[in-house]
């Protein structure tokens, strides 16, 4: 009996097909994803990009808001010490207003004053990874000078309006700074300025006439640097609820991620025995049929 070759070269095309089947489980069990290459799953290669992307821009934003977590509450508390602060130099301004003080406890007071303004001073110049946090969008010029030369001493702010957001991964907009022109010389609130006036007032020894309406526009801007730090507060919130968010999503891409390209371990193994079965059994036969064949032939 003569066995007919093209039948042989189909059992050999299915050999090669199963073999192939065999070497794709076998990688697949290896790295534990059934997508190795786009021609295994285009589909899944496809959706496997966007969430790459969307992986991406999650991680993005938590090192970026890693870092800005740091410079605000750096700023929330730089706030915080001038806010307590401006509560003791109204204070001192209270006792300077009196009227029972002599010419050396003003004097004092106006001393201790200096000592309020310089400390409040240094916060407004607070840095934060080399930046300064109160200069707007200028990081590298310090935000304020102070000239002593005069009577009162003036400070001047040398930073500009700019305020810098972050915008989360769900489009929303958290402020990241406060310019030092809005929180320290603000019109109507000037901190820097009422405090170098009200040193003046009771440098003397003899509190002058503009000391008392220099003290109640200290408690003005205190009242306003106060307000001022709630916007720090607020977006330090903001800034936690979006994290909190981010991670939560990050968590679900991943998770979405691995279910569309990892392997079925135990289906695999499965259908790597079925393959490795068939290939023996094939080869078997193949091997018989060209034994007969060559049989006949002689």
């Amino acid at each position: 009996m003569r066995v007919n070759p093209l039948y042989i070269n189909d059992l050999v095309g299915s050999l090669d097909a199963t073999s192939a089947t065999q070497a794709q489980l076998t990688q697949e069990l290896a790295s534990g994803s059934r997508v190795n290459a786009l021609s295994d799953d285009p589909v899944a290669v496809g959706e496997n990009v966007v969430l790459c992307a969307q992986i991406g821009r999650d991680d993005t934003f938590s090192q970026t808001a890693s870092s800005t977590q740091g410079m605000l509450q750096m700023a929330d508390s730089a706030l915080s010490t001038v806010v307590n602060r401006l509560t003791s130099a109204v204070s001192l301004a209270t006792q300077g207003n009196n009227g029972t003080l002599n010419a050396s406890d003003l004097q004092a007071i106006s001393n201790q004053l200096v000592g309020v303004r310089d400390e409040v001073l240094s916060l407004a110049n607070t840095t934060y990874l080399g930046q300064y946090i109160f200069s707007g969008s200028l990081g590298s010029t310090a935000p304020y000078t102070l000239n002593t030369a005069s009577s009162p001493a003036v400070a001047t702010y040398q930073g500009d309006a700019g305020v810098q957001y972050l915008e989360t991964p769900n489009g929303q907009q958290i402020q990241l700074n406060l310019p030092g022109g809005q929180v320290f010389s603000a019109t109507g609130a000037d901190v820097l300025g009422t405090l170098n006036a009200l040193i003046a007032d009771f440098s003397s020894g003899t509190a002058s006439a503009a000391s008392q309406t220099d003290a109640q526009a200290l408690t003005t801007a205190l009242s306003h640097t106060t307000q001022q730090r709630v916007t720090i507060d607020n977006s330090l919130s903001r800034l936690q609820a979006a994290e909190n968010y981010n991670q939560s999503e990050t968590t679900q891409l991943t998770a979405s991620q691995t279910s569309l390209l990892q392997a079925d371990v135990g289906q695999v193994a499965t259908q790597l025995s079925t393959a490795e079965t068939q290939q023996a059994a094939l080869s078997q036969v193949i091997a018989t049929l060209g034994k007969q064949s060559l049989f006949n032939d002689l």
